[in-house]
């Protein structure tokens, strides 16, 4: 009887290891293709500033790299805490086991050190990125942004693809009431132009934005 119900208890022993191990390689699965892709939209973001672009979906890019790297930090953390206490306790000599837990230990501090850079990094562009996307009961829109520390300087960004803006040029990019307020902006078009109005200015957007 015994015998059974040590049996038993395996069986269930190795079902919940096997739960485990599911769970862990999903969410390390998970976290590389965040990470992944944060790192690629960065490089992107990189590639595009130069030429006056910047990507906005829903919100611009930098918070995009941000979250994509929060949620890759806090899967890869969940999987690890899925994999690695099981499998480390597995190995049968003591000294072996303690050597393996060292480098383990240590690999996910540089691993996590590494994240944590380019985390705070994004997380900092993302706060210091002031974008605002503004549309127009015809469809169009255009993104306003308020760069630097002036609060009078401001940047429109016009649609070159779906999320591709392109720094609209020919307009001052400085606010005559001396503090641009970039998010309450409306968008419309009379005749052949379409105007900006945030606060008490009023832009008139050259017509290659249309």
């Amino acid at each position: 009887m015994a015998v059974e119900s040590d049996g038993i208890l395996e069986l269930q022993d190795n079902k919940v290891s096997r739960k485990q191990l599911a769970w862990g390689i999903l969410l390390l699965a998970v976290a590389a293709i965040f990470g992944l892709g944060a790192g690629w939209l960065w490089a992107w973001l990189d590639q595009l500033s130069p030429s006056g672009q910047v990507v906005f979906f829903i919100v611009s890019g930098w918070p995009l790299v941000f979250c994509g790297f929060l949620i890759s930090g806090l899967s890869a953390a969940a999987g690890l805490l899925c994999l690695v206490p099981k499998m480390i306790t597995r190995i049968g000599r003591k000294g072996v086991r303690v050597s393996v837990r060292i480098l383990v230990h240590l690999g996910i501090t540089a691993a996590s050190l590494v994240w944590l850079g380019f985390w705070l990094i994004s997380g900092l562009n993302a706060l210091m990125s002031d974008y605002h996307k503004v549309n127009a009961e015809t469809g169009e829109s255009v993104v306003v942004s308020r760069p630097g520390f002036d609060p009078a300087d401001f940047v429109v960004y016009a649609p070159k693809s779906p999320f591709v803006y392109q720094r609209v040029d020919g307009i001052s990019g400085h606010s005559d009431s001396r503090v641009f307020v970039s998010d309450h902006c409306t968008l419309e078009r009379q005749d052949t132009a379409l105007t900006l109005t945030c606060g008490t200015d009023v832009v008139t957007l050259p017509n290659q934005t249309n």
